[in-house]
């Protein structure tokens, strides 16, 4: 005899009493089918339950229900060493039921969202996830991508049905022939039993689904549901959304979020977008201003390096700056080692703590010299002959790799 499902009769029930009828070893633990369940196992998208169960005193963790088919036992996982049940055992079963009552409204919330999108805009759920922090429908509009405004439309006429209180039903049919009595948006072949979920009146139902799930019976349980973003998947509209309490957790956050962004732009929530665009608008003229300088000081500093080497007739020669970039000194230093032969040049960034060979002599390739002793002092990096790049975790281990690439040299 299978597992009898409580929650097909019941889907608010959170615990019950019943008795071992199975054991099976699994990674371990102790898996084990009972007579009776509350516990939903995982399928149709669906998180399987999570919750307890007590044998005498004491009490395990069910980490996952799973079945092999809809009519099998359920199977509960279980973190107890495997040898601790044994077949006869009374034993109590027990769910989360803030997180089975939350994957409820989810799931209902998404066969509702998806029958809005069917109704509206004929489009066809060919995918659904519950995830973490969302809730993803994937819905193909033959290659269309839905606006804002449809958007807009869809979750004010899902939130709309939702507040309607509409019932729940949840009817079995032997076959799937006897299914399709009821307008399911979704024809599915199916073998065996068929369970089908309406919202609303049984022959012109809000929406109507064939789903082994369990669900609220009111739709006003669900609470809203808020659609967060819609992006382009495999030329289809994957929208992000959640319901219920894990939309309202969300939705309090970037309320929060909001309120200390206008509070440090000391305005209203509603000037946010505009002080945020004069911002940018600001960041990016700085930028440009920033390039310029830079330019100057690159510009200006070569002059100078090779105005020096060509004075002293150096062939070693170190230039360090904390305003220059490890990027910009790169170019600056290939920059003076085309213009100046048999040069070996030291480019020091001692903001992070970062040394830029660059070399116009034959007898210093720079990726050699790095690969050969820079982890003598801690630092890493590589390169070619002609430019090489060492990191370092001080300042003076930077430039104790200096001075030893000059004592070679």
């Amino acid at each position: 005899m299978n597992t009898v499902r409580i929650y097909r009769d019941d889907q608010y029930a959170s615990s019950c009493e019943t008795k071992v009828t199975s054991v099976r070893e699994k990674d371990g633990f102790d898996q084990i089918a009972c007579s009776e369940s509350v516990f939903y196992p995982e399928g149709g998208g669906q998180p399987s339950d999570l919750g307890t169960v007590s044998l005498g005193d004491n009490v395990y963790e069910v980490t996952h229900a799973s079945d092999e088919s809809i009519e099998s036992d359920v199977w509960h996982l279980t973190n107890a060493p495997f040898g601790t049940f044994k077949v006869g055992d009374k034993v109590g079963l027990a769910i989360d039921y803030d997180f089975r009552f939350r994957n409820m409204q989810r799931h209902l919330g998404e066969h509702m969202l998806s029958g809005t999108m069917y109704s509206l805009f004929d489009g066809i759920n060919k995918g659904f996830h519950i995830g973490d922090g969302y809730v993803s429908i994937d819905i193909d509009l033959g290659g269309r991508m839905l606006t804002e405004e449809e958007l807009d439309l869809a979750e004010r006429s899902v939130n709309e049905a939702v507040w309607a209180d509409l019932p729940v039903t949840t009817e079995w049919f032997d076959t799937y022939e006897e299914s399709l009595v009821r307008p399911v948006r979704k024809k599915i072949p199916h073998d065996g039993k068929v369970s089908v979920v309406s919202v609303g009146d049984l022959n012109d139902p809000y929406d109507c689904i064939a789903c082994c799930g369990v669900h609220p019976s009111r739709s006003s349980e669900v609470g809203l549901v808020s659609i967060y973003k819609c992006e382009s998947n495999k030329g289809m509209n994957r929208i992000f959304f959640d319901c219920g309490a894990c939309a309202m957790d969300k939705l309090t956050n970037d309320s929060h979020i909001l309120r200390d962004i206008a509070s440090g732009y000391s305005c209203s929530s509603s000037d946010v977008p505009s002080r945020m665009a004069a911002e940018a608008e600001s960041t990016s003229a700085l930028k440009a201003k920033l390039a310029d300088m830079t330019n100057y000081v690159k510009e200006s500093e070569k002059e100078s390096i090779m105005k020096e080497i060509r004075e002293s007739g150096a062939n070693i020669y170190c230039y360090g700056s904390d305003i220059l970039s490890p990027d910009d000194l790169l170019k600056m230093g290939f920059d003076v080692i085309h213009e100046i032969s048999g040069l070996l040049l030291f480019m020091k960034s001692p903001e992070t703590n970062t040394c830029i060979l660059l070399s116009s002599r034959e007898d210093a390739a720079c990726g050699t010299l790095v690969k050969e002793n820079a982890a003598l002092f801690g630092g890493k990096g590589g390169g070619r002959p002609d430019n090489a790049r060492a990191m370092f975790s001080s300042t003076d281990d930077m430039e104790a790799f200096i001075s030893k690439i000059k004592e070679i040299l």
